[in-house]
């Protein structure tokens, strides 16, 4: 079975949510254990479009773009880490939890 790519595009932000809660408690556990320093050693330099410290946001975030034309990324609110995502209706794509849980364990591989 191939395995899912991610594309880093930071022009694709526009519309993404906080979508921890279709993770599992041992993903949420994971994402929380990411701290910006360490995605940057990674990926480079992130997005600091999103900074609006009146509402938590004071880190930069990264996102990818799936090989299933999905949208994911991560970012942090009062410094709590967030999975972020949205699907392409243009594509037709949802998120599934599933994918969700690819997606972290492509971030939790990558930071290893």
């Amino acid at each position: 079975m191939p395995t899912t790519q991610y594309i880093m595009n930071f022009d694709v932000t526009d519309g993404t949510s906080n979508i921890m809660s279709v993770l599992a408690p041992h993903m949420q556990q994971a994402m929380r254990l990411i701290a910006p320093r360490d995605v940057e050693k990674v990926f480079g330099p992130g997005s600091e479009d999103c900074y609006d410290e009146m509402k938590g946001y004071t880190d930069p975030e990264w996102y990818w773009v799936s090989s299933k034309q999905q949208v994911w990324g991560i970012g942090w609110r009062y410094g709590q880490a967030r999975l972020r995502g949205r699907g392409m209706s243009n594509h037709g794509t949802t998120l599934t939890p599933e994918d969700a849980a690819e997606f972290v364990d492509f971030l939790v591989k990558e930071l290893a």
